[in-house]
């Protein structure tokens, strides 16, 4: 599993065949899929956790090249994405409820969460890897441990690995705290927090997590086997 960032987005691809999220800026977007040699014409599914921009603005970059896929999409996702994505003849699937996008991969369904007095529907993605579950999330409005609680209650495993943007940069640091004393309850083996968790959030998590903290920088592949 292989993730990449730089600036503001986040962008996963699993397997060399699906992508969670497409990042901001599509130009950075564009570079690092060059440096990392993916073929954009192996990727067959992309899931979009939610509709904000740096989340779906490289999207367009990989529908001009290949058209052979299908776009999972919250059902609740604005009408002008949806009328965007559709302009490309591609396939849409507008996800409600736990769905199964490919073997061992999951989304968790969409769920209703709050940011700047707005409401976000968003969905995470989980995996089914030899090592255990992991959780991906774009930038978890619903609650991280919202989202824990309810991969959790569907697959009855703990989580070997759970990584992306957990949205507490926002929060004050006795809420951060709480957040932090949930997560380590649910006995989630490995933590990789970015994006808009929070340099304060990830510092605590570090602490808290200690050897299962683990870092995420550019081109950052982690083996799952």
């Amino acid at each position: 599993m292989e993730r990449f960032f730089k600036t503001w987005g986040v962008s996963f691809i699993i397997n060399d065949d699906t992508l969670f999220d497409v990042f901001g800026k599509p130009s950075i977007f564009r570079r690092q899929l060059n440096k990392l040699s993916i073929d954009i014409a192996k990727i067959r599914n992309i899931v979009l956790s939610h509709d904000d921009w740096d989340h779906v603005s490289g999207l367009w970059y990989i529908l001009e090249r290949n058209r052979d896929v299908v776009v999972y999409i919250c059902q609740n996702f604005s009408q002008d994405i949806k009328d965007k994505i559709k302009s490309y003849n591609v396939k849409i699937v507008e996800v409600k409820d736990f769905a199964e996008i490919s073997r061992s991969i999951y989304s968790t369904g969409e769920m209703n969460g709050i940011s700047d007095e707005r409401s976000i529907y968003e969905q995470s993605l989980i995996v089914r890897s030899p090592k255990g579950i992991v959780l991906m999330t774009g930038c978890a409005h619903q609650g991280i441990a919202n989202i824990v609680e309810k991969t959790i209650a569907k697959f009855g495993d703990k989580i070997y690995l759970l990584i992306g943007g957990m949205h507490l940069k926002d929060l004050s640091v006795r809420e951060v705290d709480e957040v932090i004393i949930k997560l380590k309850s649910y006995n989630i083996r490995n933590i990789a927090p970015m994006h808009c968790t929070g340099r304060h959030a990830t510092s605590e998590m570090k602490k808290a997590f200690g050897d299962n903290f683990i870092p995420i920088k550019q081109g950052t592949i982690i083996n799952l086997e």
